[in-house]
């Protein structure tokens, strides 16, 4: 009897969705309809979405509100000090979690993209590298950065594809080659000191030496991507993922 439902328990185990099944890179869809995605990020337990040029604030959980529209051609998008920065044609806003916004000034054209190391933001613009204080003060880093894939920090140091070569770059824009042949990228965002790297369809853990494991593949027409806690969210083919990374 005891060896009986012993046998019954460890089926109802492995029959239970999430539970002993799960695996980095295993995920759950949060539901459908997001179209026309701009950026994508998280700010304390919730993430934030521009979706046909509306805000949405998204629980863990796939539930959403609107913080309100505007948000058109969309060209950075990342989270400081519990604040939202993002570039919105052509012009760099603060915004708070409620969708409130304060205009920091334009001049971002041709965005590559946008993240934040130690309270200060970093976006290439027009192949230049920036560094971009939260009142919207800025200088140059150099340039030289084309086709810009992503753009991610980790630790002290940020993490820039460019004609797909991953680069190590220090914050006074130094960098060195970490490898090649990052294509088609879809995504990339940092989690818990790790790069996650969507390229050709495939989800990539990647240490910040370079080296990197598949979890996976089918991600395609990806919309955005973001951490948050011990997953990743990730906008796919319009739906919302939430994704193991252990």
């Amino acid at each position: 009897m005891l060896n009986l439902n012993r046998s019954l328990v460890l089926c109802v185990i492995f029959l239970i969705p999430g539970i002993f099944l799960a695996q980095p890179g295993s995920y759950k869809s949060l539901g459908g309809g997001w179209s026309a995605v701009g950026g994508m990020t998280s700010v304390g337990q919730e993430i934030f979405v521009v979706s046909d040029a509306v805000l949405y604030k998204t629980t863990t959980e796939g539930k959403y509100t609107s913080c309100g529209g505007g948000w058109t051609s969309v060209g950075g998008m990342c989270t400081v000090n519990g604040a939202m920065y993002i570039i919105s044609s052509g012009k760099l806003y603060k915004t708070t979690t409620d969708g409130k916004y304060t205009d920091l000034g334009g001049g971002w054209a041709s965005m590559g993209g946008m993240c934040a190391l130690d309270g200060i933001l970093y976006a290439i613009s027009e192949g230049t590298l920036y560094q971009t204080t939260t009142e919207g003060k800025y200088k140059s880093l150099g340039g030289g950065w084309a086709s810009i894939g992503g753009m991610a920090a980790v630790g002290d140091k940020l993490y820039i594809i460019s004609e797909g070569t991953l680069y190590e770059t220090t914050k006074d824009g130094k960098y060195k080659s970490l490898g090649g042949g990052w294509s088609k990228i879809g995504g990339m965002c940092s989690l818990n000191g790790k790069l996650y790297i969507i390229s050709d369809g495939t989800l990539y853990e990647t240490t910040i030496d370079g080296k990197y494991k598949g979890l996976g593949g089918g991600w395609n027409a990806i919309g955005g991507m973001t951490g948050l806690g011990e997953h990743l969210y990730i906008i796919s083919e319009g739906t919302l993922y939430k994704t193991n990374t252990k």
